[in-house]
C-alpha cells in the first residue's frame, strides 16, 4: 500500500531540511585592537635649552594599518602649543618617526608635554606622553 504525503507537510519538510545548518545570526565585527606607541626620546623629565634640537623618536603599531603620526609640544602650564607636526603613514602596520624641533622663545624653565598621536585608518587614535623641560 503506497501511501501519499500531503503537500503543505511535504513543503513543511523541505523548508524545515533546507534551514538546517543555516546561520541567520549577523557576522561578528572583528575586535579593533589599539594602537602601541613606544617613544624612546625624549626621556622623561630630561632638561632641553633654548637653541638644542629636541629629537622625538620612536615607533607605532597598529594591525588596523596605522593613517597618521603626530607630534604636539606643549606647555603644560599655559597648555600653549609650542611645536606639532603631521606625517601620514601610508596605511602600513609599523611605523618608526622622528619629529625634530629646535628649542626656541623660552625664557624660564617650562614644563612642557610631548605628545605622540597615532591615528589608524579607522579613525582611532591612541596617544602616548612624556613630560620634559624646557629652559633658556
Amino acid at each position: 500500500m503506497k501511501k501519499n504525503i500531503p503537500p503543505f507537510l511535504l513543503l513543511t519538510m523541505l523548508i524545515t531540511f533546507a534551514n538546517c545548518g543555516k546561520d541567520d545570526s549577523p557576522t561578528p565585527t572583528p575586535t579593533d585592537t589599539p594602537g602601541v606607541i613606544n617613544i624612546t626620546l625624549p626621556s622623561a623629565n630630561a632638561i632641553y635649552t633654548n637653541s638644542s634640537l629636541l629629537k622625538v623618536e620612536g615607533d607605532m603599531t597598529d594591525t588596523d594599518g596605522l593613517a597618521t603620526a603626530r607630534v604636539e609640544i606643549r606647555n603644560k602650564t599655559s597648555g600653549a602649543v609650542l611645536y606639532q607636526q603631521s606625517n601620514s603613514t601610508g596605511n602600513v602596520s609599523f611605523f618608526r618617526f622622528a619629529f625634530n624641533w629646535t628649542i626656541s622663545g623660552i625664557t624660564v624653565l617650562t614644563p612642557a608635554t610631548v605628545k605622540i598621536t597615532a591615528v589608524d585608518k579607522n579613525a582611532k587614535l591612541v596617544f602616548k606622553e612624556v613630560d620634559i623641560q624646557l629652559d633658556n
